[in-house]
């Protein structure tokens, strides 16, 4: 991690809409809750879901948790609980010198369910979950025009993320650094990078201060405009 890598227990709340005027879900980022049970690690949490409109449209509920090594944030395990009108889909990934993934599908009114099972192996970086990528961008020195590449595995798919700074401005109120980020995804077994069709363009503000905190999140995707926008937080006891 970089000179920012210190980051306060906090619970963040945002708002998720279309186009930033229809509601259309609610999302939490929990990092560094404190469980005696882990001692050794750094806990990250998510959940949330659609709501509203949405919700009526397109169903969907998850929850997820990522143990951390405290001394680099680097993944040791992600799991993902995912509900829709159609299935639910538990996801755990254990990270290691390679990303070990079994997907569990359990289509809707049956009990039997479907398991997959995947391994990708990349020796020349490290492979990040969710919360590590966003721990690690956060945690650089971000100057204006830098570049920064990682090889990102949230759930059974690898991808190559390329973050570029494109500068300073007042947003939402606070001073932020503008960031835009391109996805491809990784062909496991030639390491091929594939166009990523249901993302076309995703912007991220995050402050600029010690704290280093997402403020807004706006992403071109299959479904339209999408805007996740930093409402509420909440520091945890240390």
């Amino acid at each position: 991690p970089g000179p920012y890598r210190q980051i306060a227990p906090v619970n963040l709340s945002y708002a998720i809409s279309w186009d930033g005027k229809i509601h259309s879900g609610r999302i939490n980022f929990l990092f560094g809750r404190k469980d005696k049970r882990y001692p050794k690690y750094f806990i990250a949490q998510a959940w949330g879901g659609s709501r509203g409109v949405a919700k009526g449209l397109f169903p969907y509920e998850f929850q997820f948790t990522s143990f951390l090594r405290k001394d680099s944030f680097h993944p040791v395990s992600f799991t993902a609980i995912e509900e829709d009108k159609k299935e639910k889909v538990v996801t755990e990934n254990i990270y290691g010198g390679s990303v070990r993934t079994k997907e569990v599908s359990t289509p809707k009114g049956k009990k039997k369910s479907v398991t997959e099972k995947q391994t990708f192996a990349y020796s020349k970086s490290t492979i990040y979950d969710l919360f590590s990528a966003i721990l690690y961008m956060r945690s650089l020195p971000l100057t204006n025009g830098s570049e920064s590449v990682m090889v990102v595995q949230a759930f059974k798919s690898p991808y190559l993320a390329r973050v570029k700074v494109l500068g300073r401005e007042a947003h939402r109120g606070r001073t932020c650094i503008k960031l835009d980020l391109k996805l491809k995804k990784i062909d496991r077994k030639t390491l091929e990078l594939i166009k990523y069709k249901k993302m076309k363009s995703l912007t991220m503000w995050i402050s600029d201060d010690s704290e280093r905190l997402p403020m807004e999140i706006r992403s071109e995707a299959f479904i339209g405009d999408v805007r996740v926008v930093l409402d509420g937080r909440e520091y945890l006891k240390p």
